[in-house]
């Protein structure tokens, strides 16, 4: 049963609207919903019909949106890249159809709806494997001709007695028929006009007109295209960001109750510095928040109506922008009210130059991950994937326009780096990578030949420390002087025998690594190293397996062993 509620006020709509922003279901007990729904901004109603959408309700908001709001909805969750996604466009679809006429809406209003939304959508997201028939009005038998060459399909004839229409029965053919049935009942001669135009539809054409016609839109909604997006990834440095003078953010100035519905998490400095702002400078920025916020979806090519993305996009520019922040104070050490400056930096040059400031930080992370993977051998399959954990996930996900840390709990996982004690992990990460390879491949190291990476069965299923453990096994074996080679089975069971004593390794294990770590100067990376590399090593001997008297190579990991290189050795014996 509804309660009553005194209707809308203007100065209570933001409050409202964050209300039904936080709980979509409260549309069925509100008397100001006819006011509330088209009063929501075009990005928050496709939050809302989403949920609403889950929770089988959407009848509290479709027949209640504006013209731009359904249009925004399926501009935002009826694409897949660039191509109409016939699948959730059906649905929306079928869903706007029975809101109608659930609503009681008068004859006409749907059709009305359908050309005011676009009725080339419409054609085209009910095109695909729909077969019409025109019949021959003056031919008894056309109607058992076109049922018959329609078998196969679902058939449904019009109310007009023009057109027999075959879909496959299933979702997605039964959804065309529910709408037409919909489009007739609203409006026999717009219901003719719809089939004709599926019947004579060139989709390629009209998918064309749509996605440019859609681009547009996006830009409306501050989704910028990618070449301008790219833009927001140009680095500014912290002191020239300290005494850059105020920007002119008058076009910025424009009412918009979206604003309003911008939250600022992120950092504790973010949250203090935009406490600080009035409330006109606060409104200013967080509608430039919400522009950045898309524009840093479209500057990595993410689709824009997805709405984890959205989250993603969020909590990188919130943790963007309190990294910048940082930056910034570093450019004003000691200051003896730092909110305040922060907040005076701010609004005079506006958030987008407060993430360029952060991002700076991130574009050398970026340029050092890449410069690593282009001078070693580090990369196989894609980048880092010679590396291991922690250290090749880190340089994958420090290497990408927008560099994240990875997720330690999860194999493929990332987040944003949030502050300069964020950089400086991933620093270390970077020069740990860094020891790692030179500790493989150099002189001074185990000076592992690269070319063993082209003899390899399954490259992709290797990495350095497979290389090292091996090459400190090889160093170590009795008499043994020459190169780095891989392991034979006799070459195991020496080091399961010899090189462990009490389930731990041997002194000369980490001595021999130390020993070479030092001479390579790397010697504060020692500890990470063997952390990594002798802790694998140990439980690797430990479980070896044999094969009667010999071990079993097929059951070996964490070593390059002859069955690693086994096609190699193949073709070398025919030679």
């Amino acid at each position: 049963m509804k309660t009553s509620q005194p209707r809308v006020t203007p100065g209570a709509l933001l409050d409202e609207l964050r209300a039904v922003l936080d709980e979509p279901l409260s549309l069925e007990s509100r008397d100001d919903a006819d006011v509330v729904v088209p009063a929501l901004p075009a990005a928050a109603f496709v939050r809302v019909a989403r949920a609403l959408r889950d929770e089988g309700r959407l009848e509290l908001v479709l027949p209640r949106a504006t013209v731009d709001q359904l249009v925004a909805l399926l501009d935002l969750d009826a694409w897949s890249d660039e191509r109409i996604d016939t699948t959730r466009a059906r649905r929306w679809l079928v869903a706007i159809g029975e809101s109608w006429a659930a609503a009681d809406k008068p004859r006409g209003a749907l059709v009305d709806l359908m050309h005011a939304m676009d009725p080339e959508f419409w054609t085209l997201a009910l095109f695909a494997e729909t077969r019409v028939i025109t019949l021959d009005l003056d031919d008894d038998a056309a109607r058992e001709h076109a049922l018959d060459e329609l078998a196969e399909l679902r058939t449904w004839e019009t109310p007009d007695g023009f057109f027999v229409i075959g879909v496959p029965d299933d979702e997605l053919g039964r959804a065309v028929l529910r709408v037409l049935h919909r489009v007739y009942d609203d409006d026999l001669g717009q219901g003719r006009r719809l089939v004709l135009s599926i019947d004579a539809a060139l989709p390629a054409e009209i998918e064309e007109t749509l996605l440019r016609f859609r681009g547009g839109r996006l830009a409306d909604l501050g989704f910028a295209r990618w070449e301008d997006a790219m833009k927001l990834f140009r680095p500014l440095d912290h002191r020239t960001a300290a005494d850059a003078a105020p920007r002119d953010f008058r076009w910025l100035a424009d009412d918009d109750s979206s604003a309003a519905l911008a939250s600022f998490r992120g950092s504790e400095l973010l949250r203090r510095a935009m406490a600080r702002l009035s409330d006109a400078e606060h409104g200013t920025r967080s509608r430039e928040f919400l522009l950045l916020v898309n524009e840093v979806i479209a500057a990595q090519r993410l689709p824009p109506g997805d709405e984890s993305v959205q989250q993603r996009a969020l909590d990188q520019t919130q943790a963007t922008l309190g990294l910048g922040l940082e930056l910034l104070l570093q450019a004003r050490p000691g200051h003896p009210e730092p909110d305040a400056y922060l907040a005076d930096r701010i609004a005079a040059i506006g958030l987008r130059d407060v993430f360029r400031v952060g991002y700076g930080a991130l574009d050398r992370l970026r340029r050092a991950a890449i410069a690593l993977h282009r001078s070693m051998r580090i990369s196989v399959a894609h980048v880092g994937s010679l590396l291991d954990r922690p250290w090749g996930p880190a340089i994958a996900a420090l290497s990408r326009w927008y560099p994240e840390l990875p997720l330690d709990s999860t194999q493929s996982g990332t987040r944003p780096i949030r502050s300069l004690a964020d950089v400086a992990r991933a620093t270390e990460r970077i020069a740990q990578a860094g020891a790692l390879a030179a500790l493989t491949y150099l002189p001074q190291g185990y000076a592992v030949d690269p070319v063993w990476l082209s003899r390899l069965d399954e490259p992709e299923r290797v990495t350095l420390g497979d290389f090292v453990r091996s090459a400190i096994v090889h160093a170590l074996l009795p008499g043994q002087r020459g190169a780095f080679a891989p392991l034979a089975p006799a070459d195991l069971a020496w080091a399961q025998a010899q090189l462990l004593a009490g389930g731990g390794l041997v002194e000369a294990v980490s001595r021999d690594l130390s020993a070479r770590c030092d001479a390579l100067g790397l010697g504060r990376h020692t500890q990470a190293l063997a952390e990594s590399l002798l802790t694998r090593m140990r439980v690797e001997l430990l479980g070896l397996e044999h094969d009667g008297d010999t071990i079993d190579l097929r059951r070996v990991g964490g070593f390059v062993t002859v069955q690693s290189i086994s096609m190699w050795l193949t073709v070398e014996s025919k030679d």
